[in-house]
């Protein structure tokens, strides 16, 4: 889920070499809502076919991502690879290597972690 469009997503994470690693990207621009709304949130879910309670977002905004996600229903996790802290209601994590101990291993998907 991006507040940017499918275009500019898409081609980013071609370029980057990760597109195959999405079973979904939802943008903004063309849904015509945004994080932190809910339904943007729900369009997710929707799109995946899981309920929000079954979904972690992670994303680097601790209010649009991790807090409009918290209130979405979802997981909300805040990357905060800045170290900024200072937000105690938030899960969050300092760097992606994080993420399989926080979910536990409970995913649906399986992407090979090649990301350091």
């Amino acid at each position: 889920l991006s507040n940017s469009s499918i275009h500019n997503q898409d081609r980013k994470l071609r370029t980057l070499g990760v597109r195959d690693r999405f079973e979904a990207v939802v943008c903004a621009v063309e849904l015509g809502i945004s994080k932190p709304e809910a339904g943007a949130f729900h369009a997710a879910c929707d799109t995946l076919g899981l309920a929000p309670q079954d979904v972690a977002y992670v994303g680097d905004h601790p209010d649009i991502d991790a807090g409009g996600a918290v209130a979405a229903g979802l997981k909300g996790v805040w990357l905060d690879r800045e170290g900024r802290g200072g937000r105690p209601e938030l899960v969050r994590i300092t760097g992606l290597d994080q993420l399989p101990g926080l979910l536990a291993g409970n995913t649906r998907f399986g992407a090979p972690d090649t990301f350091r």
